[in-house]
């Protein structure tokens, strides 16, 4: 399934990249967005058993439906079970505590005078769980038609690796992919899945009114990147210091750099520009559009083990530090 979308509700007549998910006009009550999204199930944590036999494996009957009860022992660790499914979504130890999805519900419904829900996800079975809100007063134009909002995301995990909490980003999650991108972010807090999880979360909203001013120093910065031209001979030269390129070296993402930096995903909007420039190399690291499914697996790889989103992230410092330069 692309991008590890399961279920989700998406508003505001917004579709995703990927097509999928329930896509309603305006915005939605947080319990109705969660309902339709089907995110309300819950989890139960189950001890996981492993054969043990006395015979080579070979002389094992591989057509029984089941080993014999006498012959399962209990493994020490722990299953992340959906109860109204039964996928296995993430193995934990003993001191894993569960929180379930209505505490991100819980979030959501807590925020309800500060935000508008945008959407809630469901992720590869149910193994993730995000809501995106747009936050009341905080949105602007880095040029004309391209806006970007402040956006609180709450997410929860039960694939064992992926904590809960709330990330204050520009990023509105509509798959792994950009769930990724945004838990990336430095401007998060995030709970562990340890004693307190859950009577933790409302202290989580103390920051909003440090992510507005810290939305505001980021646009400021972003329509300085708009307003600053550059031509696809400097464009080469940013590209070659993101990457750490030696002189001469070949580069094959290079043709597919420049096509995105001419004709990519929001290149009309600030032309031959460094906000051009950031996006171009966004778009080749992150994006799974128009992608293969094999390409888009590898893609989702890179964005979830970091490296395409680390390269992200240092075409915005090389570019601040273009800005300073000219």
């Amino acid at each position: 399934m692309p991008a590890n979308f399961t279920s989700g509700w998406l508003g505001n007549g917004e579709r995703a990249w990927h097509g999928m998910g329930v896509v309603t006009d305006g915005t939605l009550p947080a319990r109705e967005a969660f309902e339709t999204a089907d995110a309300l199930f819950t989890v139960e944590k189950r001890e996981l058993l492993y054969p043990v036999v006395e015979s080579p494996l070979e002389n094992i009957d591989l057509n029984l439906p089941f080993f014999h009860e006498d012959m399962q022992q209990p493994a020490g660790v722990f299953g992340v079970v959906r109860t109204d499914t039964q996928a296995l979504l993430g193995v934990v130890s003993k001191q894993y505590e569960i929180v379930q999805n209505d505490s991100l519900l819980r979030m959501a419904e807590f925020i309800r005078e500060e935000a508008d829900m945008d959407s809630v996800v469901v992720l590869a079975d149910g193994a993730k769980v995000a809501f995106t809100a747009s936050l009341r007063g905080a949105e602007t134009d880095i040029v004309p038609g391209d806006t970007i909002k402040r956006r609180i995301v709450g997410y929860l995990g039960h694939d064992g690796k992926t904590g809960c909490g709330a990330i204050f980003t520009n990023i509105r999650v509509v798959c792994c992919n950009t769930l990724a991108a945004a838990l990336n972010s430095n401007n998060k807090v995030s709970i562990h899945h340890k004693g307190g999880a859950n009577a933790n979360f409302d202290n989580l909203i103390s920051s909003i009114d440090v992510a507005r001013q810290t939305f505001a120093q980021e646009a400021d910065l972003m329509r300085e990147f708009a307003r600053v031209s550059m031509g696809t001979e400097v464009f080469n030269e940013f590209v070659d210091e993101v990457y750490k390129l030696e002189d001469g070296q070949k580069f094959r993402k290079r043709d597919k750099l420049n096509r995105a930096f001419r004709f990519g995903m929001g290149a009309d909007y600030a032309p031959f520009s460094v906000w051009n420039a950031v996006n171009a190399i966004t778009e080749v690291e992150t994006s799974t559009r128009n992608q293969t499914a094999a390409g888009t697996r590898r893609q989702f790889a890179r964005a979830n083990f970091g490296q395409g989103l680390q390269i992200s992230n240092r075409a915005i410092d090389v570019a601040t530090a273009y800005l300073s330069a000219v």
